[in-house]
């Protein structure tokens, strides 16, 4: 097991819409079974930094705390809480957009972790899938679909 912190999930994509109009969904920290791959539902405790989410996908659920969120450079970082069925601990995700002219939006999306019980480029690989789903999901949302 490596006790090294890692980043094994990297997913980047170009959405044809204004960042204001990516961010807005994102920034909804409670909203996730609007866009993202899988969620059923989304229970959101509190406000703001320090506001815990609970996500059901399927019949399995995680609890993730708002640990940062900026509005103008459009960030968010959030921690997986533990007890969690990842096969790593200490798990923190980042979602950072950047302006690409005036109405497109690259979208990065990461994760990091350190004790992992299989290789990082395991976990990368499925993870990285699920967040390549879940932003086609989140175009489809912004597109009316």
């Amino acid at each position: 097991m490596t006790t090294t912190r890692v980043t094994y999930a990297d997913v980047r994509a170009v959405i044809d819409h204004p960042i204001e109009q990516v961010w807005a969904p994102i920034a909804r920290f409670g909203g996730l079974e609007r866009w993202v791959s899988g969620v059923s539902a989304c229970e959101l405790e509190g406000e703001g930094v320090g506001a815990v989410r609970t996500v059901h996908l399927g019949d399995r659920s995680a609890r993730e705390r708002l640990e940062a969120i900026d509005p103008v450079m459009h960030r968010l970082r959030y921690h997986i809480l533990p007890p969690h069925a990842m096969p790593a601990e200490d798990v923190y995700s980042d979602i950072i957009l950047t302006m690409i002219g005036k109405d497109r939006t690259e979208i990065v999306w990461q994760s990091e972790a350190a004790g992992f019980s299989i290789s990082p480029e395991e976990l990368g690989a499925r993870i990285g899938k699920f967040y390549s789903k879940s932003i086609e999901g989140l175009k489809r949302l912004l597109d009316g679909g």
